[in-house]
């Protein structure tokens, strides 16, 4: 995939429960609308989002292990986001959880993913 079209898509992991998934389809829909395009393969976006979930301790290692993943495969042209309840309850820490995190959204400001 050329770097050109790479450059207009994005990849939204969502975990947790119904109200992350509402979250997660309301920020594809605001990345669509700006002209992103969604991709199932993490290698072909820039922007690579996870919506975390905090709300017990297993959920919250399994966000973290999503972000370490995808911290350890995102290339130099590729921003890793953390959107979520993890993403709000405890956000700068966050990065020093999962380095490679480039910005932290929590619940509240999710609207903002267009900013970065």
């Amino acid at each position: 995939m050329s770097k050109q079209q790479k450059k207009k898509q994005f990849y939204l992991l969502s975990l947790g429960c119904s109200k992350n998934t509402v979250d997660s389809e309301s920020m594809a829909a605001l990345l669509t609308k700006a002209g992103f395009r969604g991709t199932a393969d993490p290698d072909d976006a820039s922007v690579l989002i996870v919506n975390t979930c905090g709300f017990i301790e297993a959920a919250r290692q399994e966000s973290i292990d999503a972000l370490r993943e995808l911290a350890a495969l995102k290339g130099p042209n590729q921003l890793l986001i953390a959107a979520g309840c993890m993403a709000q309850r405890y956000g700068s820490e966050v990065v020093t959880w999962a380095p490679g995190v480039d910005g932290v959204i929590g619940t509240r400001r999710w609207m903002d993913i267009l900013t970065w």
